[in-house]
């Protein structure tokens, strides 16, 4: 009897528990809310297939992932989240569920997975949005590539209890690999450019040796763009501002994002203490420079709102860290396809460039979250030949051309990739 007693004691001891069993792991669970829309970030301790799905009635986010060790602690969403009680327990052997609980019906708009990168992990990321009515199938949509038998039908469980779908869920077929949804496979009506002329009313940016200002000269290529673009009827456009008057840095971005931009350009034309200096440039968005020119530059820039008696440096600590570490990859990457791009077709069209002309700033007008966003400086202001082109129309309608054809190639790349 001892020995039957010390064996099992050492078989327990060796043998590893169902949770430890499993090689991968949710470290930690995130929220961030945005209007009516909650973000849920949850952070693996490896790449992983997943299925996620909304049920409604009551309203609930289901994640089905493999088994998993479950190391997140008791999350606790932000009151202001659609996220309520969360839970978690084994689906069916191999496969492990986790089902939060929702204050009000919501739909799935998106579920996608971030692959881990230098000091970030691995990530799965999902974003609802509270809708008026539970009942319309198209909020039932699945996202995952996780095939697995449908579970039995069965009650809502406890935290101790098997998570099976409750009897009002009728499982969907098994899903098709998903994609987040995202401007490169969004369909719907035509691109929405959004042309954002810098400075203007009592900011007037940089001011060229003719007298002649940074804010004209942006307006008046803003303007020629919006022209070319439309006159394609391949695209929306709408412009931040079309006439001589000032908005500050966080509108701009705003405008982009309330305009549901697929793509946000900034016009800028520099200036600097060396006016032999010449060439165009497109900046992405980066949180270190890329030297120590554009870091000044992206001081400078993100300060003109001191003009009107308002600092902007504050603003970064609105924007929930989650949005910046985990939704801008995706949206700086398709940024620096685009300025990519614009600079193959300015080299090109014989537009002189700097050495490096895609470079990297923490520009405030580069933010938003969600917008693919660049911020192209035309020339410089304290160079005398570049001021005459930027300020000669015909200069600006092949700077515009150049756009356009970035435009053009970035979308027909964009539609591509969404078949």
């Amino acid at each position: 009897m001892r020995f039957l007693f010390l064996f099992f004691l050492i078989f327990t001891v060796l043998l590893p528990s169902a949770s430890n069993a499993a090689d991968l792991a949710v470290n930690s669970l995130r929220f961030g809310t945005q209007g009516s829309g909650t973000r849920i970030v949850l952070d693996l301790s490896r790449q992983a297939e997943f299925r996620a799905f909304v049920l409604q009635n009551p309203s609930r986010l289901v994640l089905d992932l493999p088994a998993f060790d479950w190391r997140a602690g008791a999350p606790n969403p932000p009151a202001g989240s659609l996220a309520g009680a969360i839970r978690n327990g084994a689906l069916q052997p191999g496969v492990s569920r986790i089902v939060i609980d929702l204050k009000n019906p919501a739909t799935l708009k998106s579920a996608f997975f971030l692959p881990a990168g230098p000091s970030i992990s691995a990530r799965v990321v999902m974003d609802l949005e509270r809708i008026s009515s539970p009942h319309n199938p198209a909020n039932d949509r699945m996202f995952g590539t996780l095939n697995t038998q449908a579970p039995a039908i069965g009650s809502n469980p406890a935290p101790s209890q098997s998570l099976q779908a409750p009897a009002t869920y009728t499982a969907p077929p098994a899903p098709e690999p998903q994609t987040p949804v995202t401007p490169k496979n969004r369909k719907g009506p035509k691109p929405m450019i959004v042309i954002d002329a810098g400075h203007g009313g009592d900011d007037p940016g940089a001011l060229g040796a003719s007298g002649a200002k940074e804010k004209n000269v942006t307006l008046a290529v803003a303007q020629e763009l919006q022209r070319q673009l439309e006159s394609t009827g391949r695209y929306r456009v709408h412009l931040t501002r079309s006439t001589d008057r000032f908005i500050k840095l966080q509108d701009r971005v705003a405008i982009g994002r309330k305009q549901s931009a697929d793509l946000f350009i900034s016009l800028h034309a520099d200036s600097i203490d060396k006016p032999g200096v010449r060439g165009a440039s497109i900046y992405t968005l980066s949180n270190k420079a890329s030297d120590s020119q554009t870091a000044k530059l992206a001081a400078r820039e993100n300060q003109a709102d001191l003009i009107a008696g308002v600092d902007l440096s504050h603003e970064d600590k609105e924007v929930a860290n989650i949005l910046i570490d985990l939704a801008m990859r995706d949206t700086m990457n398709q940024s620096k396809f685009f300025a990519n791009t614009v600079v193959k077709h300015a080299k090109a069209n014989g537009i002189q460039m700097l050495e490096k002309p895609h470079r990297f700033a923490g520009f405030a007008v580069l933010k938003a979250p969600d917008v693919p966003s660049v911020l192209i400086e035309m020339g410089f202001m304290s160079n005398k030949s570049e001021v005459s082109q930027l300020t000669s129309p015909a200069h600006r309608q092949k700077i515009a051309r150049t756009i356009l054809s970035g435009i053009d190639t970035y979308f027909a790349k964009v539609q591509k990739s969404g078949q």
